[in-house]
């Protein structure tokens, strides 16, 4: 874990060095991402997903991989949203502000939040387009994909995410039920 903690600041250096200033603004965001995901103290292989989605986000974007892969972008944005998603659920939850919902509630909280953050990026991704480097994808079928494929991961990352709570943390189940424990009950449920 701490290898990768580690490549944030010298992925920095290296872009720095190596490639452009532009890289390596990419990389101080990942030195962020990764800085937050420590902080938030997630489960080990939480952590290590986001942090490696993160790097291969910004790697992709110094290797201009987004340019020469057409399909990439949308991975690199369902991946990133799942992640992204799931962490800052994760982070709310952990400074008290959502109670321990059930999965129901989970899949629905990090989807929104997904959502959120897929606009977010949009957003980002066309202010970079305008001020910073005209090579940033944008434009109409960009932007709907990169929402959809943001939106999906979300998704898949709350199913993932409840159903790895219940694995963890399995509900209290009700005690079963014998057949004199239903004598004198009617179809409304009491006798």
């Amino acid at each position: 874990m701490l290898v990768v903690r580690w490549c944030g600041p010298l992925s920095v250096l290296a872009t720095a060095a190596l490639f452009d200033a532009v890289g390596a603004a990419v990389m101080m965001l990942v030195c962020l991402g990764v800085t937050v995901t420590w902080r938030a103290r997630l489960p080990a292989a939480l952590e290590l997903a986001t942090d490696l989605v993160l790097l291969l986000a910004a790697w992709s974007s110094v290797f201009l991989l987004y340019e020469r892969l057409s399909y990439w972008d949308l991975v690199v944005h369902f991946a990133a949203t799942a992640v992204l998603a799931e962490l800052a659920f994760r982070a709310l939850e952990r400074w008290g502000r959502l109670a321990a919902p059930g999965a129901v509630t989970h899949v629905l909280v990090v989807t929104a939040l997904g959502t959120a953050l897929a606009v977010v990026w949009e957003y980002a991704e066309f202010v970079g387009n305008v001020a910073v480097d005209p090579r940033v994808q944008v434009g109409y079928g960009d932007t709907m994909g990169d929402l959809a494929a943001g939106n999906a991961g979300a998704v898949v990352a709350g199913i993932l995410g409840a159903w790895a709570r219940l694995r963890v943390d399995p509900p209290a189940s009700a005690p079963a039920r014998t057949p004199a424990d239903t004598v004198g009950e009617t179809a409304e449920g009491t006798g």
